[in-house]
């Protein structure tokens, strides 16, 4: 271990990371590292945190730790599950002749994220559109809590139509397939339409994801 790093520093690094509650880091007397403990609530898998650890660690201090080193610990409770679903927070979306985008955002942990997606033309599929917003924004949600790039999974629009429920309800209907290392699945959702078809398209694609947020940072 360098002389100027000490167990401090990796505490401090190892603190910033997402779901890490507690921190305690073991040196010897030469300085270098032995033990690293760690309390983690269940926002994160126990791996991912571990993971998470090691890269934080070789890109902020330039040092590289033995997972055998590592030490984690997770508490489980109510509270912290919740942490693990977005919310819906407003978009924009800006036409003319030659161009339209849309602008959704999405909050989760009191951050926001914001996903952009523009296309060519005034006839083009505006809650396609709007759809695709909001995957950008469930990716940079997701890009922040899975710091690895080899990791991250990529989601791509399947469909986006409007059905009827009920024979009188107007719905949204969206498919999101997801691809990782691990495999992939095609996720639906669906959104009533209240008050515009807009944000129903936006609810509809945050709903496919929501509940399977777990599966992708596991």
């Amino acid at each position: 271990m360098q002389q100027h790093i000490t167990p401090a520093d990796v505490e401090r690094t190892i603190k910033r990371l997402r779901s890490v509650l507690s921190v305690r880091v073991n040196g010897n007397g030469e300085g270098e590292v032995e033990e690293i403990h760690v309390t983690i609530d269940e926002t994160h898998a126990p791996k991912q945190v571990g993971r998470d650890i090691e890269s934080a660690l070789a890109s902020e201090l330039g040092l590289r730790i033995d997972h055998r080193k590592i030490s984690i610990a997770q508490i489980r409770g109510k509270e912290p599950q919740a942490a693990l679903r977005l919310q819906f927070v407003n978009l924009s979306f800006s036409i003319d002749r030659q161009h339209a985008q849309a602008k959704v955002s999405l909050s989760a942990n009191q951050e926001v994220f914001c996903g952009l997606a523009s296309a060519s033309g005034a006839r083009c599929d505006q809650l396609q559109l709007v759809a695709a917003a909001t995957l950008h924004a469930v990716e940079e949600y997701l890009f922040s809590s899975i710091p690895r790039e080899e990791d991250r999974p990529s989601l791509a629009l399947e469909e986006v139509s409007e059905v009827t429920v009920g024979g009188e309800q107007q719905a949204i209907l969206v498919g999101v397939r997801a691809l990782r290392s691990r495999g992939e699945e095609l996720f639906l959702g669906l959104a009533p339409v209240r008050q515009d078809v807009w944000k129903a398209a936006a609810c509809a694609a945050l709903d496919a994801l929501n509940r399977r947020l777990a599966w992708f940072v596991e």
